[in-house]
C-alpha cells in the first residue's frame, strides 16, 4: 500500500467520524451535571435553564432540559460549583457547593416548586459521593491527598499504587519525575505490563521509547488531580491493555494562589542498608535538593488588562539536584593475572583452575584436547602486545571476597558510586473564557533530565562506562477549544503535540584514535566511529543473533569502554474533534481520535566490542568445564571469543491511528442508567520512511547461494528460504497485515438501590497499543571477528588486527534472498493480528456516614491474542532429537557428529561460521535452512492471560478534617505461552517450554501478587482556632497547637513467583518453610542440584553434596532434551513487600491568606527490603543458586530515609 492512497482514505475516514458521531468527550479530564427536573408532582419539566458556575473563577456553563425533563452540562474544570434550575412559574432552586472531580459525571436532579423567578431556594448539602451514572470504576486522588502524602521524588503518577488491581513492576529505587521508564511499569487489572495510556489535560503523553513510557511528568504542585480509571467501558478511551491515567493541571482563578518550597534529604536522615553494613563501608552522603514555585491566577495587567472572569494563567518552575549512592561489588584481575600468573586462581573448595595453551592440541581417546601451561603461567613473551597496552585501563581489588564465592570474585567493592542527577521541569497553562459559549485553553510543558553516572568503577579516560552523561527531554502541549452552538450541542476540537527525547552515551570514549593502543592505520582507517573498543570477559559467549560481540552468559570480569551512542526521540501529534449532543434521555457523545507517532533511533550499541571467554584456555574446545579456562587469560593471548564492529542504519518508524467512536449514556430512569458504545480502531503497523523493514521468509524459494556450493562435493545439493523486504517484489509497505477489524463494543449499567446503594456491571473490549518495531536486516550490519578457522579447536590469535577482513558495508535489501547468510535473521509473522483484552465487572457500591462509601466488586479480563515470538523456525525436526535425547534412548554424540560443511568458503557466508569451518554438527546441517543458524519469527499471537480478583475499597472524602481511603485486592493472574510482561514486537520473551515441540507453558504471571492492601489518609489534627478543641485560644495557644496534619500511605504486596531455571527438570517441590531473612546470604529455595550426562546418566553436583542433598530437587539437562519446566511456580514466591511512609506538618498563619509549611517526611518507616534483581542466583550451577545475595549489590528500595520539607503558600 502506497502513502498516498492512505492518505486519502484516512482523510475521508477523518470527515466521516466529525459527521457521524453523535457526540463526544473524548478523553476527557472535565467533569459533566447531568440531571433531571421535576415539578411537584414529579412530572419532567421541559425548557428550564439550568447553570453551572464556577464559585472561583466565575466561569458559567448552561443547558436546558428535554422534553423528558433531562439536561447535560459537560466540558466543565474540576473544581466547586454552583448549580441552579429555572423556569418561569417556578422558584429559582439552586444547589451549592456541588464539587466535580476529573472526569466525573455527577447527577443533580431538581425538584421545583411553583412560585416566581424572584423567589429563590438554595439547597446547601454535601455533593453526591456515589457513582450513580456509570460502570465506570477507578479512583481519583483529590488535590489534598496529590499535596499532602508523602510522595517520594514528588511525583504524582507514583500515587497510581493507591488504587485497587494495579501492581507496580518496576525498581522502587527509580520513581523520580524523570525516570520515565521505570514509572510507566504498571499492570492495571491483568493487563499486561507498560501498556496503559497516559493522558495529561486529556491528551496522549505516552512515548514509543523504551516500550511505552511515560513522556511528561508534572510537578505535583502544579496538579489538580488525577483518576486512575481500572475498568473504563467508554467508547471514548482506547489504546490500553489495562487502565487509564488521566491527570488534570491546575488552572488559575480570580484570586492570586501560589507556593514557594524547597523539599531537601541529607545524609543525617537516612538509614543505612545492609550492602553497606555488610562490607564495613560508610553511609553514603545522598543529597537531594527539590525546589521550586508555583503561582496561578487572573492575568492582570494595571491599567491595560483586567482578566478576571476571563483570562487564567497557571505556572510552575522546579528544580532537582541529586547525588544518589549506586554501590555495586565487581570481579577485577589482580596484577598476577594481568601478568599472566594464575597459580592461585581457585574456586571456592580451594581446586585449581586451570589455564590451558591454546597453540598446543592432541587427540586423546577421539576428543581434542589441550597441554596446561607450566605452574599456572602464561609466559611473558607469549602476552600480547596489544593485551599489554589495555592493561593500565584495569581497576585492582579492594575487598575479598565473600564466603562461600571463588575467592577471585567479588573482589572490588565500588562505594558509594554517586550518580548526579540535575532536573529542570516546568508547566505553564492559559484558560480564556472568550465568550459565554466559547472557552478556550493552551497549555506547554518542557523539562531536561541530566545524568551522569559510572556502572564499571573507572572513573578517568577512555574505558569508563555508563551514563556520561544521559539526558531526557520532553515538550508537550496542547490547544482545547469548547464551543456551545445550542442549547442540546457542544463542540470541542483538541490538538496535541508530545516529543521525547533520550540520548546516552559514554563520551570519554567517543572520538578515541585505537591507533593508540597499537591497532594499523590501515583498519583504524575503515572504523565507522572511532571509540575506545569495549572489552567484554564473560565465561561463555554466544551471538544471539548468529554474529558479533555479546556479554550473554555470566561475567567473569568487569568490562572495559562502553563506546555505544544512543538517542532516541518519539514525536506524536493528536487531533480530536468531538461534540456532545443531549437528545431525550440520551446524552450521546463521539468524535474521532486521530493520533500520528514517529520514532527516530539511532542506536549505536557495538560500534567496535570484544569478547573474550574461557574457550580458548580451556582443557577441551566444545564443552564447558567448571576448573579449566579464565577470560582474562584469553585476553593476554590475544584470543577473543567474538568481536563486532557496527554499520548501522538510522531508521525513522511511524503508526498512523484513527479511532472513530460513540457513547450513549441513557438515563432510562431515575434509578438506571445505561452506557453502550463502541468504538473502531484503525492502528496501522508500523512503517519506515525509507521501507526499511524486513517482509516475511520465503521457505519455497531456492536461494540464489545454491548454485555457489560445489557440486562436485556435494551433488544436487540445494537450500531454501530467505528474507524478504517491505515494498519490494509487491510486497506490501508493512512488515505484517493491516487488522481492520478492531470493532470495540462497550456497555455498562448503573442501577440504584435506595438512596445509598448502586450496583454497578460493564464488559468492555479493548485493543492493545502497539509500539514495537519490526526486523531490519540488512540494513545495519556488524563486521564479525573471525576468532577462529576450524570451529574453535585453535584461535586466529588476531587482537593485532581482528578484523583483517575489512569492515563490510551495509547491503540493504540489494541481497535479497541471501541477506544474513550464515548468521541469525528475524522476521514479523505476515498474519499478524492486534492483540485484544476482554474486561469485566459487577459490584455494589454503599453509601455510609460521613461521607465515607465502601464498594465490593468482582474484576476480571482475559488477554487474547498476545503478541510474542518464536525461535524455533529453523530447528530440527523432533524425530531428529529424539535421536540425541538421552531421556529417550538417544545420544547427545549422534547430533553433535561433524559432518562435511556444504558453505565452507562459500562467498556469501564470510564472517560467519558457515564459512570458517570445514564441518559443521549434523544437528546444524538438518536444520530446515541450514545456510541460517537460528531464525526467530516476531509478531506471533500465541499468548493468552486469565485475571480474576476481588477489589474492596472504603473511601472517606474529606469531612471533619479527615481523608482515608483503603483498599484489599485478592487476585490471580495465569499467562499461556505468553509474552511475558512485554510488549513490543522485539521485545517478547520466547514464549514456548520448547522451540521444537512448541509445548505451551502456563503458570503464574511475572506481576502476579496474590493479596495487595492500601491504606492512605490526611487527618487535619483538631487543634487550634475554629477547631473541635481549643477553638478559642490566644495567638501563643494558636500558633503551638493549630495547624498541625499527619498523613501517610501503608502499602502490602504479597510476593511474586520466582522465576524458574530453564535448562533444568524440576522433580520435586524444593520450597523452604522457614526462610531466615536476617542472614548476608538468604536461602529460599534447597539446592539440591545434580547433572544428567549425555550418556542419562545423574550425578549429584558438588555443592549440593556438600549441603547434605541425597536427592535432587532439581536435574540439569543436557543438550537435546525437551524443557519440561513451566517459567514460574505458584509455590516458590519471593519475599512480600511493606512500604510505609509518613507526613508531618504544622502551618502557620503569616498574614492575611499567606502560611508557611514545615514538613517532615519518612518513607519506608519500617525499613523494609525489596531485594534487586541481581541479588537473585538463578543459575543451577552455583552453588548460591536459589539464594538472595544481600552482600554483592544494594537493595532496590531505600532504607528507611528523611526528607525536610518548606512551603510558602498563598
Amino acid at each position: 500500500m502506497r502513502i498516498s492512497s492512505l492518505r486519502g482514505r484516512l482523510i475521508t475516514l477523518t470527515v466521516l467520524g466529525c459527521l457521524a458521531a453523535g457526540g463526544a468527550r473524548a478523553q476527557e479530564f472535565r467533569a459533566t451535571v447531568t440531571g433531571r427536573v421535576t415539578d411537584p408532582g414529579g412530572l419532567p419539566v421541559p425548557g428550564a435553564t439550568v447553570t453551572a458556575v464556577n464559585t472561583q473563577t466565575a466561569e458559567a456553563a448552561t443547558g436546558f432540559t428535554t422534553n423528558d425533563g433531562a439536561y447535560s452540562i459537560p466540558f466543565l474544570k474540576p473544581g466547586v460549583y454552583s448549580v441552579s434550575a429555572e423556569l418561569s412559574g417556578f422558584k429559582k432552586v439552586t444547589q451549592a457547593s456541588v464539587r466535580l472531580e476529573i472526569g466525573q459525571t455527577s447527577a443533580v436532579n431538581f425538584q421545583l416548586q411553583l412560585g416566581t423567578l424572584s423567589e429563590e431556594v438554595t439547597v446547601t448539602g454535601e455533593s453526591p459521593v456515589l457513582e450513580t451514572s456509570k460502570a465506570d470504576r477507578g479512583l481519583v486522588i483529590d488535590n489534598e491527598r496529590v499535596t499532602e502524602l508523602p510522595l517520594n521524588a514528588r511525583n504524582p503518577f507514583m500515587l497510581s499504587y493507591l488504587s485497587p488491581g494495579i501492581t507496580y513492576n518496576g525498581p522502587a529505587i527509580y520513581q523520580r519525575p524523570f525516570d520515565n521508564g521505570a514509572i510507566a511499569d504498571w499492570s492495571i487489572n491483568g493487563g499486561q505490563n507498560r501498556n496503559n495510556e497516559f493522558l495529561l489535560d486529556g491528551a496522549p503523553n505516552n512515548s514509543i521509547q523504551g516500550g511505552n513510557n511515560i513522556a511528561y511528568v508534572p510537578p505535583v504542585d502544579s496538579v489538580q488531580e488525577f483518576k486512575i480509571v481500572t475498568n473504563s467501558y467508554d467508547a471514548q478511551y482506547g489504546r490500553t491493555a489495562g487502565g487509564i491515567v488521566n491527570v488534570s493541571l491546575k488552572s488559575g482563578t480570580n484570586t492570586f494562589h501560589g507556593s514557594l518550597y524547597e523539599f531537601a534529604r541529607r545524609k543525617g536522615l537516612d538509614s543505612s542498608e545492609y550492602f553497606f553494613k555488610v562490607n564495613n563501608l560508610a553511609k553514603p552522603a545522598h543529597k537531594l535538593d527539590q525546589y521550586g514555585f508555583q503561582v496561578d491566577g487572573p492575568v492582570s495587567i494595571p491599567g491595560l488588562y483586567d482578566g478576571r472572569n476571563k483570562t487564567f494563567f497557571m505556572f510552575n518552575y522546579e528544580g532537582y539536584k541529586e547525588a544518589t549512592p549506586n554501590p555495586a561489588t565487581f570481579t577485577v584481575p589482580d596484577d598476577a593475572q594481568l601478568g599472566g600468573d594464575f597459580s592461585n586462581l581457585r574456586d571456592a573448595q580451594g581446586r585449581l583452575i586451570t589455564i590451558y595453551d591454546p597453540a598446543t592440541g592432541r587427540l586423546e581417546n577421539g576428543q581434542w584436547v589441550r597441554d596446561a601451561f607450566p605452574n599456572n603461567q602464561i609466559p611473558i613473551g607469549r602476552i600480547d602486545p596489544m593485551a599489554q597496552k589495555f592493561v593500565q585501563y584495569f581497576l585492582r581489588p579492594n575487598a575479598t571476597a565473600p564466603g562461600g564465592s571463588d575467592p577471585w570474585r567479588n573482589n572490588y567493592v565500588f562505594a558509594p558510586n554517586l550518580a548526579f542527577d540535575t532536573f529542570r521541569n516546568i508547566a505553564t497553562k492559559v484558560d480564556q473564557n472568550i465568550s459565554d459559549r466559547t472557552k478556550l485553553f493552551v497549555r506547554y510543558a518542557y523539562n531536561k533530565r541530566t545524568e551522569q553516572r559510572s556502572t564499571n568503577g573507572i572513573l578517568t579516560g577512555p574505558a569508563q562506562d555508563g551514563q556520561l552523561p544521559l539526558w531526557r527531554i520532553n515538550h508537550t502541549g496542547v490547544a482545547d477549544w469548547v464551543r456551545t452552538v445550542s442549547s442540546s450541542l457542544v463542540v470541542n476540537v483538541r490538538a496535541g503535540l508530545n516529543q521525547y527525547l533520550e540520548l546516552a552515551r559514554s563520551d570519554p570514549g567517543l572520538n578515541f584514535n585505537p591507533a593508540d593502543l597499537g591497532f594499523p592505520s590501515s583498519f583504524v582507517n575503515q572504523l565507522p566511529n572511532k571509540v575506545f573498543p569495549r572489552l567484554n570477559f564473560v565465561t561463555t559467549a554466544f551471538a544471539p543473533s548468529g554474529f558479533g560481540a555479546s556479554t550473554t552468559g555470566t561475567t567473569e570480569y568487569q568490562n572495559l569502554g562502553r563506546n555505544s551512542r544512543n538517542s532516541e526521540t518519539t514525536t506524536g501529534v493528536s487531533l480530536q474533534p468531538n461534540f456532545s449532543w443531549v437528545k431525550g434521555t440520551h446524552s450521546v457523545r463521539g468524535g474521532l481520535d486521530m493520533r500520528l507517532t514517529w520514532y527516530t533511533r539511532e542506536i549505536n550499541t557495538n560500534l567496535f566490542v570484544l569478547t573474550f571467554d574461557r574457550r580458548f584456555t580451556q582443557r577441551v574446545f566444545n564443552a564447558s568445564e567448571a576448573l579449566s579456562g579464565n577470560s582474562i587469560a584469553s585476553f593476554l593471548l590475544g584470543a577473543p571469543a567474538f568481536g563486532a564492529i557496527e554499520n548501522n542504519f538510522y531508521p525513522t518508524f511511524r503508526w498512523n491511528y484513527y479511532a472513530p467512536w460513540v457513547q450513549d449514556d441513557w438515563k432510562v430512569t431515575n434509578r438506571l442508567t445505561v452506557n453502550v458504545g463502541v468504538r473502531w480502531d484503525f492502528n496501522t503497523p508500523v512503517f519506515e520512511k525509507d521501507d526499511r523493514i524486513n517482509y516475511g521468509f520465503d521457505s519455497q524459494a531456492i536461494n540464489p547461494v545454491s548454485a555457489r556450493i560445489n557440486q562436485q562435493q556435494f551433488p544436487g545439493y540445494q537450500v531454501r528460504g530467505g528474507l524478504g523486504f517491505v515494498d519490494v517484489n509487491g510486497n506490501p509497505q508493512y512488515p505484517y497485515q493491516w487488522d481492520r477489524n478492531n470493532i470495540q463494543p462497550r456497555v455498562g449499567l448503573a442501577y440504584v438501590l435506595g438512596d445509598k446503594t448502586v450496583v454497578r456491571a460493564g464488559y468492555g473490549l479493548y485493543y492493545i497499543n502497539l509500539v514495537g518495531i519490526s526486523a531490519s536486516n540488512g540494513f545495519g550490519i556488524q563486521t564479525p571477528l573471525i576468532a577462529s578457522l576450524d570451529g574453535d579447536r585453535t584461535s586466529t590469535l588476531s587482537l593485532a588486527n581482528p578484523f583483517s577482513q575489512g569492515i563490510a558495508p551495509a547491503p540493504g535489501s540489494s541481497l535479497g534472498l541471501q541477506t544474513f547468510l550464515g548468521r541469525s535473521p528475524s522476521f514479523s509473522n505476515a498474519d499478524f493480528v492486534n492483540p485484544y483484552v476482554h474486561q469485566f465487572s459487577v459490584g455494589m457500591q454503599r453509601e455510609l456516614p460521613g461521607r465515607t462509601t465502601v464498594e465490593l466488586s468482582y474484576v476480571g479480563s482475559r488477554t487474547r491474542e498476545e503478541q510474542n515470538r518464536w525461535g524455533g523456525f529453523n530447528e530440527p525436526p523432533a524425530s531428529l532429537r529424539d535421536q540425541c535425547d538421552p531421556t529417550k534412548g538417544g545420544s547427545v554424540a549422534f547430533c553433535n557428529e561433524l559432518l562435511p560443511n556444504p558453505f565452507f568458503q562459500v562467498p556469501g557466508f564470510e564472517g560467519t561460521a558457515r564459512f570458517t569451518s570445514p564441518t559443521l554438527s549434523r544437528y546444524e546441517l538438518s536444520r530446515p535452512f541450514p545456510e541460517f543458524t537460528s531464525i526467530t519469527m516476531f509478531d506471533r499471537n500465541d499468548g493468552r492471560i486469565w485475571y480474576n480478583s476481588a477489589q474492596l475499597v472504603v473511601n472517606k472524602r474529606m469531612s471533619t478534617g479527615l481523608t482515608l481511603a483503603g483498599t484489599y485486592t485478592l487476585s490471580s493472574m495465569i499467562e499461556e505461552n505468553g509474552g511475558d510482561n512485554q510488549i513490543g514486537g522485539n521485545n517478547t520473551v520466547n514464549p514456548l517450554i520448547t522451540d521444537v515441540d512448541r509445548i505451551v507453558q502456563r503458570s503464574p504471571f511475572e506481576s502476579d501478587r496474590r493479596h495487595r492492601v492500601t491504606i492512605s489518609g490526611v487527618y487535619h489534627l483538631p487543634f487550634g482556632r475554629e477547631q473541635r478543641f481549643l477553638a478559642s485560644s490566644g495567638p501563643i495557644v494558636n500558633g503551638l497547637a493549630g495547624g498541625w496534619e499527619v498523613a501517610g500511605m501503608w502499602l502490602f504486596n504479597s510476593g511474586r513467583p520466582w522465576g524458574l531455571p530453564q535448562n533444568v527438570f524440576y522433580v520435586k517441590d524444593a520450597t523452604i518453610q522457614d526462610v531466615d531473612f536476617n542472614a548476608p546470604v538468604i536461602r529460599a529455595v534447597k539446592n539440591c542440584v545434580a547433572q544428567m550426562s549425555d550418556t542419562g546418566v545423574v550425578t549429584m553436583l558438588g555443592y549440593s553434596v556438600a549441603a547434605g542433598c541425597t536427592e535432587p530437587n532439581f536435574i540439569i539437562r543436557p543438550n537435546y532434551t525437551r524443557g519440561a519446566v513451566n517459567f514460574r511456580d505458584d509455590q516458590i514466591r519471593r519475599p512480600p513487600f511493606y512500604q510505609f511512609d509518613l507526613n508531618f506538618a504544622k502551618t502557620t498563619r503569616l498574614t492575611g491568606n499567606v502560611r508557611l509549611q514545615l514538613r517532615v517526611e519518612l518513607y519506608n518507616v519500617l525499613n523494609q527490603v525489596i531485594y534487586d534483581e541481581r541479588q537473585y542466583e538463578n543459575n543451577p550451577t552455583n552453588p548460591l543458586f536459589g539464594t538472595i545475595d544481600r552482600t554483592v549489590v544494594r537493595q532496590s528500595n531505600f532504607p528507611r530515609y528523611g526528607q525536610l520539607g518548606i512551603k510558602l503558600l498563598f
